[in-house]
């Protein structure tokens, strides 16, 4: 089946973050991404220069052209601007016939505020409607009304942003410490997502990988590859857990190369990995004659 997921977010200069990165995972998982402008964000490399979100209308008529225009698979809403935009960009994918992901986000890494309060609060009368929601542990805390510490507070989180409407939350945690009380000692050597289904809370742990210098495009590299397998039926923990790998050997790739070489190698590593016809045998030949 074919993947052309509507990817909503962010325009940022310079780097591989937000559409960008977007587009360029689609790609490699042998997609299209069709992308719907929400902001121009000028940050990046730890400075923040200006938040230019898209009037709602033009985003409006973005997402009318790809309906009539394209056959779009599924969607990923990412950086969404404002609250009227927020509105207007779930009324339209409410005819979608395929899976959402929100990847619920409020700030970026270089400190960027992307969604006000009020954004917040109409997200939030929303969050019934995606298949899965995503958000980063300091966005999570907004959402919650809480601090996350802790593996234990992660899952009070969870649970608080499933009660305002999430039916599946996925919270991407980093490195985190088990128990509130053990915060002071040194973090463990691995990242972990928690998942909350509404019934049951698993943890999906990867290996902790650094000295990536200015790599993005992680949380794009998980959360389309999420999409695509949600598209394809796959059970979401079967697909958290092929995801979650996906994503490490992405990481992996690029922690092998010099770091300019790191972006390309990291999403190079999202193409399908065919296996290679076995070579036929003197005893196949026999067989067949």
């Amino acid at each position: 089946m074919s993947f052309h997921p509507i990817v909503v977010g962010a325009l940022y200069p310079g780097i591989t973050r937000g559409l960008s990165a977007d587009l360029l995972v689609s790609q490699a998982l042998g997609g299209q991404g069709l992308p719907v402008c929400t902001a121009h964000v000028v940050a990046g490399r730890g400075v923040v220069t200006d938040v230019l979100n898209v009037p709602t209308d033009t985003v409006s008529a973005q997402l009318e052209h790809l309906a009539n225009t394209e056959s779009p698979t599924a969607a990923k809403v990412g950086i969404v601007g404002d609250a009227p935009t927020v509105e207007t960009t779930f009324d339209h994918l409410e005819t979608l016939d395929g899976p959402v992901l929100l990847d619920l986000t409020l700030s970026g890494p270089s400190g960027e505020d992307v969604l006000g309060q009020r954004g917040l609060e109409a997200l939030v009368n929303h969050l019934h409607a995606p298949d899965l929601v995503t958000l980063r542990k300091t966005d999570a805390s907004l959402v919650a009304g809480m601090e996350i510490p802790s593996l234990d507070d992660a899952q009070v989180a969870v649970q608080r942003i499933a009660q305002q409407g999430a039916d599946r939350v996925l919270l991407r945690c980093g490195q985190l410490s088990t128990h509130h009380f053990d915060t002071k000692s040194e973090p463990p050597e691995y990242a972990v997502d928690l998942y909350y289904d509404g019934d049951d809370i698993a943890l999906f742990e990867a290996p902790f990988l650094d000295h990536l210098g200015s790599l993005h495009g992680a949380s794009s590299g998980l959360t389309l590859s999420l999409l695509q397998m949600l598209q394809e039926k796959t059970s979401l923990s079967e697909a958290l857990q092929k995801a979650k790998g996906q994503v490490t050997e992405a990481l992996r790739a690029a922690q092998d190369v010099d770091e300019p070489s790191q972006p390309q190698a990291f999403f190079d590593a999202f193409h399908p990995h065919y296996e290679l016809p076995t070579p036929k045998t003197d005893e196949d030949e026999a067989v067949n004659s």
